[in-house]
């Protein structure tokens, strides 16, 4: 899924897939004997768990005590691990209850309150425990630890127990100064986790801040914006300064319209630290080609053969209904991490982590329908490697080797995950899929371009994505012609999603089904298929099972359509279809006394709207359509209260079926068309007025199908 170099799993069978184990814990704590730990001066001793909740002094086993479990006797104990607790919002470190379980044997459960400052938990046996953090308005947060001989440390990101709206809030701010961008962020001493008031932030071009009581600081600073959607955004270099620390310097702080938080720790002592966190897409120059050693292998048994009627059947199913599989509750992430080796541990709670490490990866200043599909793979990937964690200490690390991620967060990347939460890519409709990406998958290499293309099957060629040698087929993918690759071209194009939904109107649920099934033409590696999805409330408007419904039979009844001639019709069809026994048949013919392109207006009740079905003005209305011939683009009208509203025109491929959808509560995808309509859909219920089928004039006949015409409230 690299931006850049291919990232992969290790091959299958290194190590049992694991599942995330918070339920009953509180319960087994209960019936248990049980010994609680305390913290003194960062190390954490045995004492009794009555004692624990109610004395803050230190106090090592009691002699004559209830013996602990073999699994814990002195010769197996390991070095202390070391653990603090912060929050995912703000970065500040907490006071935290832990619960151990001991996951083997029949140890006793213990307990341990951890200060802000992070403490060793003392006479640790070797082995996996289930830990469960738990702090005052925070929402609790569980993991399964290994612990070894040398055990890393670990830090737990609890999320507040209320979804925070701060960062959101601050979004709207920097969207009223217009191209501003709003830069937010508290400071810590790293060491103990206290936050640092009157340390100077300050930024390129002499804006500065000075951090509050708590740590905080703002920078409200320009924003350029770029030209075009493929534009990488600007960066600026922040320093940050307080009395007896070393300076913190951050390069690579993106521009963005937005407003974003960074949680920056700083050392005692003299002279500079440095960090950059310029994006990995603006990464190009520098970058190897060549695949990592960890370089993924496609496993042949998740590859489609078409010519297994099985394995076709099951595919199928999976497009036409959205299964249910797990999400995983948390994620335990590599960090400091030189490839795929980390020398500590940040647990976060699942989709807190899609949230935050979403921007890492994709621009958060791209559509939001980019950022949505891309919330998908992002989520995908990361929960395919909690089943198939690198190691034993952690499931994913947060380098290129597997899938960026740091703890700053930008709101646009944070509402994207959200917008799509738990929503998952599977193959086998019980797991999440390998959801490989990378930054631009066209399938040719550009020699000048500075970038490194690790496809080693560029076979497709120029205007398409894949890697058939890596069990990827060939996907026709105008948006990229002309681009240089960058990447191992497997599943989704980044820099592909933007295009798609920022140039072509797509929104998230096609690109990721373009991308990773073909939108229903799935093949190799390319048959991933949404899962989790909220199916809202789908009613069918039309199915053409019984005829054409309440569509007009001649495309030509409206005044409106122009360019063909009245030998165009509409009728039924039970040859080609998408669901059920038949569709509607569209047959347009050129009109040869005129030259103009094709623009149709299919009428749905004559156009009245009292002839046609109420749908509510915040749902999303779609319909299948299959085009004989090239070059086709279908739009939509709505009648609601002043008047007739127009979609947004979406270009569709020949010869597959294609699900097109548009959301009535957003105002992007309208534009006034007649009466005294505004380009927004403002009615409580409105209704359809037509479909639009438009393309350059030729003078071959076309035919389109349509099937399913329904709405999703």
């Amino acid at each position: 899924m690299s931006t850049i170099s291919d990232r992969g799993p290790r091959r299958r069978g290194a190590r049992p897939p694991r599942t995330a184990l918070l339920l009953a814990c509180g319960a087994l704590l209960a019936l248990a004997a049980a010994f609680a730990e305390w913290a003194s001066r960062g190390d954490v001793a045995e004492r009794p768990m009555a004692q624990a909740a109610t004395s803050d002094a230190a106090s090592a086993p009691t002699a004559g005590g209830p013996a602990r479990a073999g699994a814990f006797a002195a010769a197996d104990r390991v070095a202390a691990p070391h653990i603090r607790v912060r929050d995912s919002a703000t970065g500040r470190a907490l006071e935290a209850r832990l619960e151990l379980h001991p996951l083997a044997g029949k140890a006793t459960p213990l307990e341990a309150r951890i200060p802000p400052r992070g403490a060793r938990l003392k006479g640790i046996a070797p082995g996996d425990y289930l830990l469960t953090a738990t702090a005052p308005g925070q929402a609790p947060l569980g993991a399964r630890l290994a612990f070894d001989a040398a055990p890393l440390p670990v830090t737990l990101w609890l999320p507040p127990a209320a979804t925070p709206t701060t960062l959101h809030r601050k979004a709207l701010a920097a969207l009223d100064c217009g191209d501003c961008s709003l830069l937010t962020g508290h400071v810590y001493d790293r060491a103990s986790g206290a936050a640092l008031p009157g340390a100077v932030v300050a930024a390129q071009g002499g804006a500065r801040a000075v951090t509050d009581a708590e740590g905080a600081f703002e920078l409200l600073l320009a924003a350029p914006s770029g030209s075009h959607a493929d534009a990488l955004p600007r960066a600026t270099t922040l320093t940050v300064d307080a009395a007896g620390y070393r300076r913190q310097r951050v390069a690579g702080i993106a521009l963005l319209p937005d407003a974003a938080h960074h949680v920056i720790d700083l050392e005692r002592g003299s002279g500079e630290a440095r960090q950059d966190l310029t994006h990995v897409l603006a990464r190009a120059p520098g970058r190897t080609s060549a695949p990592p050693p960890q370089a993924h292998v496609p496993d042949r048994d998740e590859a489609l053969d078409p010519a297994d009627p099985g394995q076709v059947l099951h595919a199928a199913r999976l497009a036409r209904s959205s299964v249910s599989i797990a999400v995983p509750a948390s994620i335990r992430v590599g960090t400091g991490c030189s490839g795929r080796s980390c020398s500590g541990v940040s647990v976060y709670e699942f989709e807190d982590y899609v949230g935050r490490g979403l921007d890492d990866e994709w621009i958060a200043s791209w559509h939001p329908d980019a950022l949505a599909a891309g919330a998908i793979a992002y989520r995908s990937y990361a929960a395919w490697y909690v089943a198939n964690p690198v190691g034993a200490a952690y499931d994913i690390c947060n380098s290129t080797a597997c899938q960026v991620f740091g703890s700053g967060a930008w709101s646009a990347t944070v509402a994207a995950a959200a917008a799509t939460r738990g929503v998952l890519l599977t193959r086998d409709g019980i797991g999440a899929a390998f959801s490989e990406y990378s930054a631009e998958n066209n399938a040719w290499d550009d020699p000048s371009d500075g970038r490194s293309c690790s496809n080693p099957d560029l076979s497709c060629g120029n205007g398409s994505n894949g890697s058939p040698a890596n069990g990827w087929p060939c996907l026709a993918d105008e948006v990229g012609h002309g681009r240089g690759c960058f990447g191992h071209g497997r599943g989704m194009s980044q820099w592909g999603s933007q295009r798609w939904a920022a140039d072509h109107g797509r929104g998230w649920r096609w690109i990721a089904d373009h991308y990773y099934n073909g939108n229903g033409r799935p093949g190799g590696m390319r048959n991933a298929f949404l899962a989790n999805l909220d199916p809202g409330t789908a009613r069918l408007l039309e199915d053409f099972e019984a005829g054409v419904g309440r569509f007009d039979r001649r495309p030509t009844d409206s005044g409106s359509t122009v360019g063909v001639s009245s030998d165009s019709l509409a009728q039924r069809d039970c040859g080609i279809r998408r669901n059920g026994d038949c569709s509607l048949r569209v047959l347009l013919r050129d009109d040869p006394a005129v030259s103009a392109d094709w623009s149709v207006r299919l009428l749905s009740g004559g156009g009245a709207p009292a002839a046609n079905p109420h749908v509510p003005g915040t749902a999303r209305i779609g319909l299948w359509v299959y085009s004989g011939g090239t070059g086709m683009r279908v739009g939509i009208g709505i009648d609601d209260a002043d008047g007739t509203e127009r979609s947004t025109a979406r270009a569709i491929a020949a010869n597959q079926w294609t699900w097109l959808e548009w959301d009535l509560a957003d105002p992007s995808q309208w534009s006034a068309w007649v009466g005294g309509s505004n380009g927004a859909i403002d009615g409580a219920s409105v209704t359809l007025d037509a479909i639009w089928l438009m393309r350059a004039q030729t003078a071959y006949d076309v035919n389109i199908y349509i099937d399913d015409v329904q709405f999703v409230d």
